[in-house]
Protein backbone atom coordinates (compact mmCIF):
# COMPACT_ATOMS: atom_id res chain seq x y z
CA UNK A 1 0.00 0.00 0.00
CA UNK A 2 1.25 3.46 -0.85
CA UNK A 3 0.38 6.43 1.34
CA UNK A 4 0.37 9.79 -0.41
CA UNK A 5 0.41 12.95 1.67
CA UNK A 6 -1.50 15.92 0.32
CA UNK A 7 -0.79 19.49 1.36
CA UNK A 8 -4.03 21.13 2.39
CA UNK A 9 -4.72 23.79 -0.26
CA UNK A 10 -5.48 27.34 0.74
CA UNK A 11 -9.23 27.69 0.52
CA UNK A 12 -8.82 30.52 -2.00
CA UNK A 13 -6.48 28.64 -4.37
CA UNK A 14 -8.45 27.63 -7.48
CA UNK A 15 -8.10 23.98 -8.45
CA UNK A 16 -9.35 21.83 -11.28
CA UNK A 17 -10.05 18.13 -11.48
CA UNK A 18 -10.69 15.67 -14.25
CA UNK A 19 -9.71 12.50 -16.01
CA UNK A 20 -6.00 12.32 -16.84
CA UNK A 21 -3.98 9.99 -19.05
CA UNK A 22 -0.25 9.24 -19.25
CA UNK A 23 1.13 9.74 -22.75
CA UNK A 24 3.88 7.22 -21.99
CA UNK A 25 2.10 4.16 -20.53
CA UNK A 26 -1.58 5.13 -21.21
CA UNK A 27 -2.56 4.72 -17.52
CA UNK A 28 -5.71 6.71 -16.63
CA UNK A 29 -6.65 8.33 -13.30
CA UNK A 30 -8.50 11.31 -11.82
CA UNK A 31 -6.22 14.31 -11.19
CA UNK A 32 -6.75 17.28 -8.87
CA UNK A 33 -4.29 20.14 -9.35
CA UNK A 34 -3.93 23.92 -9.03
CA UNK A 35 -5.11 25.94 -12.02
CA UNK A 36 -2.15 26.46 -14.37
CA UNK A 37 -0.66 22.98 -13.95
CA UNK A 38 0.32 21.54 -17.32
CA UNK A 39 1.74 18.08 -16.71
CA UNK A 40 1.24 15.51 -13.99
CA UNK A 41 3.24 12.65 -12.55
CA UNK A 42 1.81 9.31 -13.62
CA UNK A 43 0.96 7.13 -10.60
CA UNK A 44 1.83 4.03 -12.65
CA UNK A 45 5.15 4.71 -14.40
CA UNK A 46 6.36 7.82 -12.53
CA UNK A 47 7.01 9.98 -15.61
CA UNK A 48 5.71 13.55 -15.81
CA UNK A 49 3.78 12.84 -19.01
CA UNK A 50 0.25 12.96 -17.59
CA UNK A 51 -2.24 15.29 -19.27
CA UNK A 52 -5.90 16.08 -18.71
CA UNK A 53 -8.00 14.14 -21.24
CA UNK A 54 -10.46 16.97 -21.86
CA UNK A 55 -9.89 20.72 -22.34
CA UNK A 56 -10.55 23.27 -19.64
CA UNK A 57 -13.27 25.55 -21.03
CA UNK A 58 -13.88 28.99 -19.49
CA UNK A 59 -17.38 30.23 -18.73
CA UNK A 60 -17.07 32.99 -21.32
CA UNK A 61 -14.78 33.13 -24.34
CA UNK A 62 -14.27 34.79 -27.69
CA UNK A 63 -16.00 33.48 -30.75
CA UNK A 64 -15.26 34.60 -34.31
CA UNK A 65 -18.12 35.75 -36.56
CA UNK A 66 -17.63 32.46 -38.45
CA UNK A 67 -18.57 30.56 -35.27
CA UNK A 68 -15.09 29.25 -34.46
CA UNK A 69 -13.72 29.52 -30.91
CA UNK A 70 -10.10 28.44 -31.57
CA UNK A 71 -7.48 31.10 -32.28
CA UNK A 72 -3.77 31.45 -32.90
CA UNK A 73 -2.12 33.99 -30.63
CA UNK A 74 0.37 36.00 -32.70
CA UNK A 75 2.66 38.94 -31.83
CA UNK A 76 0.33 41.13 -33.95
CA UNK A 77 -2.90 39.86 -32.32
CA UNK A 78 -5.19 36.85 -32.55
CA UNK A 79 -6.14 35.05 -35.76
CA UNK A 80 -9.13 32.77 -36.26
CA UNK A 81 -7.93 29.23 -36.89
CA UNK A 82 -10.87 28.53 -39.20
CA UNK A 83 -11.24 31.57 -41.46
CA UNK A 84 -7.97 33.47 -40.90
CA UNK A 85 -9.59 36.75 -39.83
CA UNK A 86 -7.98 38.81 -37.10
CA UNK A 87 -10.99 40.20 -35.15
Amino acid sequence: MTIIEFKAPDQHDPHLSGEAICTTCKYEWVEVAPVGSTDFECPSCGTHHGLLKYPVVPQSYWECSCGNDLFYVLPSGVMCRKCGLMP
